[in-house]
C-alpha cells in the first residue's frame, strides 16, 4: 500500500474563472442579498415586510463581518418603494388642558405647511387687529362709550361736591382717592362757626363710596363691552384670514381648528403685544405654535431608520428643558421625536446586542409593541421633583415595524428564551456564513470586489487580483469550493490594498498590493504566533524536525488570540509497561483535558480492545500526555497521533520526527475530519522551513478534510517544489504506513499479523505483558 503525496494544485488558494461578464466596469446595483448565501435571508425579509401589517417584526441573523447591517438596510429601502407614503407628525396645544400636548397625523410635507399657513395666519391676525383697533372709528367708539361713563360719574361727584359746600366742605380728587377738607369762614372780631358735623362728613364718605363702587362696577361693564367690540371685530377679520387654515386642514386637524379660533378670541390683548424674546422664556406665539415632531418633507417613501446605540430617548423621543432667570421651563413646543417617531410607517434597525444589555429598553420595546403607542416619558426625573409645567404628550400611534441584527449567539440565548420575543418577532432572516463558488456566485461576488475597490479604494482592481481575493475568501471559510460572507472583512482588505496601491503611484488595485494588504494584516495581528514559534526555534518547546523515535509524535494544535488563528505543533508522548488499566490520560488525571478530548482517549481503548482483544485482554497501561503543555486540552483531532504513539511505544518501531499528524479516529481505525487544517499544516511547515527545508517533510491529515485544505503561496510553492508534503489518509493501517515506513498488517486466516508488521509487534508486545500477569498476579 503506497499512498501519494497531494499536489500544489490540490491544496493552493482555488484559480477559479471570472466570468467574461465582470470583466469591464461593476454594476453599482449589485448588492450582498443578490449571492445565495442570503437567498434565504432576502426571501424570508421580503415575506416580513408584507406581513408589517400584523405586528409581525424580524430578526436577522448572520454571523460578523457578514455586511448584515448594510445589506438588510439596503434591501429594506428598496421594499419600502412600494409602501404607501409616510406621514407627518405635529404636536399642537391642547387649549382645554395645556399639560395634555394633542398630536396629528399629516399627510406628508403637510407639517411644514401647517406652520407657514399658522406663522402666517396669527401675524395676520396681529397685524390686521392692531390696525382696526387703531382706527379714529374704533377709537372714537371706545372713548365715547369711556366718556358717557366718565360723565355720569363726573356728575354725581358734582352734586356730592355742592352738597358740601353747603356744609362748609370741599372734596379734592386725588389719583386713587378722594380727600374731604374743610372751607374757614371768619367773622369780625369773632371765631370761625362750623356748618358742618362730624355725620355731615359720613355722609359724604358714604356717598364718594357709592359712587366709586358703582363707577367699578361701570368700568367693568365698559370693559365687557369693550371687550364684545374687539371679538366682534377679531372675528370678521379671523373669519376671513382663517379659510386657508380650515380649508386646507380642517380633515386632519378636527375640532382643534374651532378650538383655536375661541382660544384667541379669548386671549386678543396677548396675541396684540409684542413678542418680545427673553432668554430663557417662551414667546406668546408658541401657544399657537406647530411643533413639527416628524417632517418628512424629503422622503419620497417610508423610511429605513438605523440606531446604532439606542437609548430610551433616543427611541420614545423626550421633553428638553431650557434656562430660565426662575429656573427651568417647558412646554410643548419643546417635546423632541425618537427614532421610533421618525421610523413610523417604516422600518427601525437596530443592533441586537445593543438591546440585550439594557432589559430596560428591551421590555419599553416589547410594551410599545404590544400597546401599538408610542409613549413619550421622562423616566431620568421619576425619582425628582415633579416639575409643574412639565407638558404630558398624548401618545402617538405605533406603525413600525422593527427589524433586530445580530449574531446567532444573542438569536439563541438572549431573545429565543423570552416568550414575548417569539410572539413578536416572527420572522427569522438568517444569512448563511458562506456560499457554494458556483460560476453565478463568482460573477457576483467578484462584480462585489470591483465596486468595494471603486468605493472603499477610488479605484479598478485586476483581474489576477480578483481572482486572488477570491481564493482567499475561500481560505477563510476553510473550504475550497466554498466563499466567505464575511464581506465587511473583505472591504476592509480591498481598501487596505488600495492604500498600498496609492503609496506606489500605481492607478489599480493589482496582485502585488492584494498580497500585501494580506501579508500585513498577517503581520500585525501575528505577535503571540511569532513569540510562540521562537520558544520552539530557541528549543524551550521541544519539537523534533528529523529523525524518528519511539513513542513520540508531533500533533498538530490550534490556538485562536481573537483575532488571529495560527497553528503550532505539540509533541505527544506514551509510556506504556505491565499493566491492567489501559490507556491512562494524564490530562484527565490533572484536570486539564476537556470532555471532547477524554471522549477521544476513551475511542482508543475501544480501538485498542477491538484489535488486539478479541482472546485475551489488553494487558497494558498506555500513560499519554501532551508535553510542555500546561492550558487546557480540548478536541479529539489529536487523537490519531496518540494512537499512533502508543502502537509506535508497544512495537517499538519509531515514528517519523519529520511529519507531523493531525485527525481523529474512531473506534473502528477510520480517520474523521478535524478542524483548522490550514492553520496546522502552515504552523508545521513554518517550523520546518526555519530548520530547513529537508525534502522528506511533511503533514499527515484525513482524506475527508482535502477540500478543507487552501494554503498559502509559500508552502504551496514547496509543496510544488517537492520540498514539503501532504498526506491523506482515510485509515489507521495508511496512517501507520507513512508515519512508521513499516505495513501495519492484516489479521490472517489463523487470528495472527503478518511478522515484520507493527500490529504483530504490539501483538507480541501486549502477550508478554499478559504473561508477565499471568505469573505475577500479585504484582499486577
Amino acid at each position: 500500500m503506497s499512498i501519494a503525496p497531494l499536489s500544489a494544485e490540490v491544496v493552493g488558494l482555488p484559480q477559479l474563472a471570472i466570468p467574461d461578464e465582470v470583466l469591464g466596469v461593476g454594476d453599482d446595483n449589485i448588492n450582498f442579498f443578490d449571492l445565495s448565501s442570503h437567498h434565504r435571508a432576502k426571501t424570508a425579509l421580503a415575506f416580513g415586510v408584507k406581513m408589517r401589517s400584523t405586528n409581525a417584526h424580524i430578526f436577522v441573523v448572520a454571523g460578523e463581518d457578514s455586511g448584515r447591517m448594510t445589506g438588510t438596510v439596503e434591501f429594506l429601502k428598496t421594499a419600502m418603494q412600494q409602501l404607501p407614503d409616510v406621514s407627518d407628525w405635529i404636536y399642537l396645544n391642547n387649549f382645554i388642558s395645556s399639560h395634555r400636548p394633542l398630536p396629528f397625523r399629516l399627510p406628508a410635507k403637510m407639517g411644514f405647511r401647517l406652520k407657514e399657513v399658522m406663522g402666517e395666519f396669527i401675524d395676520g391676525m396681529r397685524e390686521v387687529l392692531q390696525k382696526t383697533f387703531s382706527s379714529p372709528a374704533y377709537v372714537n367708539e371706545v372713548n365715547s362709550l369711556t366718556a358717557v361713563l366718565e360723565g355720569d360719574v363726573q356728575a354725581k361727584l358734582d352734586k356730592i361736591q355742592e352738597s358740601a359746600k353747603s356744609k362748609g366742605l370741599y372734596i379734592e380728587t386725588g389719583v386713587d382717592e378722594f380727600t374731604i377738607g374743610t372751607i374757614e369762614v371768619k367773622k369780625k372780631g369773632k371765631e370761625t362757626d362750623k356748618l358742618y358735623t362730624s355725620k355731615d362728613i359720613q355722609e359724604i364718605r358714604e356717598q364718594i363710596g357709592e359712587v366709586t363702587s358703582a363707577a367699578h362696577l361701570n368700568n367693568r361693564e365698559l370693559s365687557k363691552k369693550i371687550q364684545n367690540i374687539k371679538k366682534e371685530e377679531a372675528k370678521k377679520v379671523m373669519d376671513k384670514l382663517i379659510q386657508p387654515l380650515v380649508d386646507e386642514f380642517s380633515s386632519y386637524l378636527g375640532n382643534w381648528i374651532q378650538e383655536l379660533q375661541n382660544d384667541i378670541l379669548d386671549h386678543i390683548d396677548d396675541l396684540l403685544e409684542e413678542d418680545l424674546e427673553i432668554e430663557g422664556l417662551p414667546g406668546k406665539d408658541e401657544r399657537y405654535a406647530v411643533n413639527l415632531l416628524v417632517d418628512n418633507r424629503s422622503n419620497a417613501s417610508p423610511s429605513v431608520i438605523i440606531d446604532p446605540s439606542p437609548t430610551y430617548e433616543s427611541l420614545f423621543g423626550s421633553i428638553k428643558y431650557r434656562a430660565a432667570p426662575t429656573g427651568y421651563t417647558t412646554d410643548f413646543t419643546m417635546i423632541r421625536a425618537g427614532n421610533l417617531h421618525r421610523a413610523n410607517g417604516g422600518v427601525l434597525v437596530l443592533r441586537a446586542e445593543a438591546l440585550a444589555v439594557s432589559n430596560e429598553l428591551w421590555v419599553a420595546i416589547k410594551m410599545a409593541l404590544r400597546d401599538q403607542v408610542i409613549r413619550i416619558e421622562e423616566r431620568h426625573r421619576e425619582n425628582s421633583m415633579p416639575m409643574l409645567d412639565a407638558p404630558a404628550p398624548e401618545s402617538i400611534p405605533l406603525d413600525v415595524q422593527i427589524v433586530l441584527v445580530g449574531a446567532p449567539m444573542w438569536y439563541y440565548t438572549f431573545f429565543f428564551n423570552d416568550p414575548d420575543f417569539r410572539s413578536y418577532f416572527r420572522i427569522k432572516a438568517d444569512i448563511e456564513p458562506d456560499l457554494p463558488n458556483t460560476p453565478e456566485n463568482t460573477q457576483i461576488y467578484a462584480q462585489l470586489i470591483r465596486c468595494l475597490a471603486k468605493n472603499r479604494a477610488a479605484k479598478t482592481i485586476e483581474n489576477d487580483a480578483i481572482q486572488y481575493v477570491l481564493g482567499y475568501s475561500c481560505r477563510w471559510t476553510n473550504h475550497r469550493e466554498l466563499f466567505s460572507s464575511k464581506f465587511e472583512a473583505l472591504s476592509d482588505v480591498v481598501a487596505e490594498a488600495g492604500v498600498v496601491a496609492s503609496e506606489e503611484g500605481a492607478p489599480v488595485i493589482r496582485l502585488t498590493d492584494v498580497k500585501e494588504a494580506f501579508y500585513n494584516r498577517r503581520l500585525r495581528n501575528g505577535n503571540m504566533e511569532d513569540r510562540s514559534h521562537r520558544d520552539i526555534e530557541s528549543g524551550i518547546i521541544l519539537i523534533d524536525t528529523l529523525e524518528s523515535k519511539v513513542g513520540m509524535i508531533n500533533a498538530l494544535t490550534v490556538l485562536n488570540t481573537g483575532d488571529h488563528q495560527y497553528g503550532m505543533p505539540n509533541r505527544v508522548s506514551v509510556r506504556t509497561y505491565v499493566g491492567e488499566e489501559g490507556v491512562i490520560n494524564i490530562e484527565r488525571l490533572t484536570e486539564l483535558g476537556g470532555p471532547i478530548q477524554q471522549k477521544g482517549a476513551m475511542i482508543l481503548d475501544g480501538y485498542l480492545n477491538g484489535m488486539f482483544a478479541q482472546k485475551h485482554p489488553v494487558s497494558c497501561n498506555c500513560s499519554l500526555t501532551f508535553e510542555q503543555n500546561y492550558g487546557e486540552v480540548e478536541g479529539d483531532s489529536a487523537s490519531l497521533a496518540e494512537l499512533m504513539a502508543i502502537l509506535s511505544s508497544l512495537s517499538q518501531i519509531p515514528i517519523r520526527q519529520d511529519l507531523a499528524v493531525t485527525g481523529s479516529i474512531n473506534q473502528f481505525g477510520q480517520v474523521q475530519a478535524v478542524g483548522g487544517l490550514i492553520h496546522k499544516i502552515e504552523g508545521f511547515y513554518r517550523i520546518c522551513k526555519h530548520r530547513g527545508l529537508t525534502g522528506t517533510q511533511g503533514v499527515v491529515i484525513p482524506k475527508s478534510n482535502m477540500v478543507h485544505v487552501v494554503l498559502r503561496g509559500d508552502v504551496t510553492r514547496a509543496i510544488e517544489e517537492k520540498k514539503f508534503f501532504i498526506w491523506a489518509v482515510d485509515t489507521v493501517e495508511e496512517a501507520i504506513e507513512i508515519l512508521m515506513g513499516t505495513p501495519a498488517g492484516k489479521l490472517t486466516a489463523d487470528e495472527s499479523y503478518p511478522k515484520g508488521t507493527v500490529f504483530a509487534s504490539v501483538m507480541r508486545q501486549l502477550k508478554d505483558y499478559q504473561k508477565f500477569l499471568d505469573r505475577h498476579p500479585k504484582t499486577a
